[in-house]
């Protein structure tokens, strides 16, 4: 019975991550071609879960370096180093630039509402 109720669970949850993942990569296609209608679209459906999956999608630069460099420093050095170089600078760069995108057309979005 719990057995039966579990593969159920399962099936409907990897249902709903393969629905959230299509609508996460149609979306983040979208911002690229349209992003104006995109997160016009977002706002008008209250689709809290895509909202939340952009604004990480956003972030992964970041959270992907961090990462990396934390696991880096541990490996090489056999602590964290508090010392950045021009990896650093390079991806500060990238992760402004997605943050002003978005925001951009975000605030255009709201302007116009």
């Amino acid at each position: 019975m719990i057995a039966k109720r579990l593969k159920n669970l399962s099936k409907i949850g990897i249902l709903i991550a393969i629905r959230q993942a299509y609508f996460l990569g149609d979306n983040i296609y979208q911002l690229y071609y349209s992003p104006y209608l995109t997160i016009k679209k977002l706002k008008d459906s209250r689709d809290k879960s895509q909202i939340l999956l952009i604004l990480l999608a956003g972030l992964t630069p970041v959270i992907l370096y961090i990462v990396g460099r934390i696991i880096w420093d541990l490996f090489r050095y056999g602590e964290l180093m508090a010392v950045t170089g021009n990896v650093f600078v390079i991806m500060g760069l990238i992760q402004l630039v997605v943050i002003l995108y978005l925001g951009y057309w975000t605030l255009k979005v709201f302007k116009n509402s």
